[in-house]
């Protein structure tokens, strides 16, 4: 009978972690409850992107279970690269917002949430709205922000331009009920 788990070890050692991947998750599919084989599955799904640390917690986790030295050792490992998962998260966060603000930079453009801010400080959607109108993008990026902007928009006096966006939106998002809602609302005011 052939040993996927011995065939996940001996790709992972060589670096092969899609390999090891795949038999850790044949071996799996025989014991579907075997802690250790979950362990190393995590371990060469972490190797993907944090190799140096998959690399090194397998062999930490490896003399652990020869020296019977931690107790629940999988369950630590799990914890462990839990951790390691949550900081990587974390990371790609950060870079995402890197590049939105790189994008922001580019496009001249700010989120909805700074407009909100500005709008704040200016006291009147008005008068913020006319300060950026021609020279920045507000980048909205929820559908209920966006309804709330062209909300804004009519109630202020932009009707033209709130129906231009809203005429978009529901070609775009056809059967969407607040936007159709909008577009009613719209209607009303303006027959």
């Amino acid at each position: 009978m052939i040993s996927y788990k011995k065939y996940g070890i001996k790709n992972f050692l060589k670096h092969n972690f899609k390999n090891a991947m795949m038999y850790f998750s044949l071996a799996l599919q025989d014991k579907p409850e075997d802690k250790e084989l979950h362990v190393y599955l995590s371990l060469a799904n972490l190797a993907k992107s944090k190799k140096e640390d998959a690399l090194s917690l397998f062999e930490f986790y490896r003399a652990s279970l020869k020296s019977k030295s931690i107790k629940n050792s999988e369950d630590e490992m799990e914890r462990i690269i839990n951790s390691l998962d949550a900081n990587i998260n974390r990371l790609n966060f950060l870079f995402d917002q890197q590049e939105l603000e790189s994008f922001l930079l580019e496009e001249n453009g700010i989120t909805y949430v700074d407009f909100l801010d500005l709008l704040e400080k200016k006291g009147s959607f008005k008068r913020a709205f006319e300060d950026i109108m021609f020279s920045t993008k507000v980048l909205i990026s929820k559908k209920e922000d966006f309804i709330h902007f062209l909300n804004l928009l009519v109630d202020n006096g932009f009707n033209q331009m709130a129906l231009s966006y809203l005429e978009s939106a529901v070609g775009l998002f056809p059967g969407d009920s607040s936007l159709e809602e909008l577009a009613n609302k719209f209607e009303e005011t303006h027959t």
